[in-house]
């Protein structure tokens, strides 16, 4: 049976205030969106759909608050799913789970059906997934975007500002959905080369050749072990240039390359691109 459209209304959770309040001494992903309302789809221009590591990992929530407060401090157009939203079904496709068609259709519809802009997302595998691999199942009504490449669009256009240092040494992991599948490697480099008092040093291995963190595709969850020997290859990689963070914009990356710290007590820190991105704009950032 065909299913119906989804509810145009009553779906979409959005910020009542432009500007977050919140201390990040007690900040989490639910206490960011606490004081959220109900609207129309309409009104708004972009839907940011979170993913579900970001919103339900307590290790990668920063990801999320970030990305929020950013928005919020920009002033953008913006609204969320919230328990509306569902997964995009990567891992799914990855290990060929015919669910994955029905998942895409329903996600499809109810995205149409917002009638906004541009979707914007901070996952490389959830980016990969809705922009390239749904193209498969049906059509999408508007712009698909990684919150890399919105925030490198909105500093061209002199709307994002960096103007705060941040005095640190990073460098910088390409996620395989975001590069090997998506050819996205010279938007993130931007934005860290844009932020004043960064010293941004590349790995040996990078771009096409970047290795696989080994949190994706299904891989960390049926093989752990395998992934945790893969993260800690990269991490010994970042830890070779000397850099203190390991960046990338990826939550499953995050997450990944995290296990590997761990396991060899790594002194390098993870960071997602939105830390370092609020952080210079003046934002007290989630870490």
């Amino acid at each position: 049976m065909k299913q119906e459209h989804p509810n145009k209304r009553a779906i979409l959770e959005k910020k009542t205030d432009q500007h977050d309040n919140t201390e990040s001494t007690g900040e989490t992903y639910d206490s960011v969106v606490k004081d959220i309302q109900i609207k129309s789809a309409d009104s708004i221009d972009i839907l940011y759909y979170v993913g579900c590591t970001a919103a339900y990992d307590n290790n990668v929530k920063e990801v999320a608050i970030n990305t929020i407060n950013i928005f919020n401090e920009l002033g953008l157009n913006y609204g969320i799913l919230g328990k509306e939203e569902k997964c995009c079904g990567s891992v799914m496709l990855r290990i060929g789970d015919y669910e994955f068609e029905r998942l895409a259709e329903y996600n499809i519809r109810l995205f149409n059906a917002l009638n906004i802009k541009t979707l914007v997302t901070s996952c490389a595998g959830c980016y990969r997934t809705i922009k390239g691999d749904y193209k498969r199942i049906g059509k999408l009504n508007m712009e698909v975007l990684h919150v890399a490449e919105l925030m490198a669009r909105l500093i061209r256009e002199k709307k994002l500002v960096l103007e705060h240092e941040v005095p640190m040494k990073v460098t910088y992991h390409d996620p395989c959905h975001m590069g090997r599948h998506s050819n996205v490697y010279d938007t993130p480099r931007e934005i860290l080369r844009a932020i004043p008092g960064l010293e941004f040093v590349e790995m040996d291995r990078i771009l096409e050749f970047s290795r696989c963190c080994g949190a994706g595709g299904g891989l960390k969850a049926g093989f752990p072990d395998i992934q945790n020997l893969m993260a800690q290859e990269r991490v010994r990689d970042a830890e070779r240039t000397g850099a203190e963070r390991l960046v990338s914009t990826c939550p499953f990356c995050y997450q990944g390359l995290q296990i590997g710290i761990n396991a060899i007590s790594s002194t390098v820190k993870m960071t997602d691109l939105t830390e370092l991105v609020a952080l210079s704009m003046g934002i007290e950032a989630k870490s």
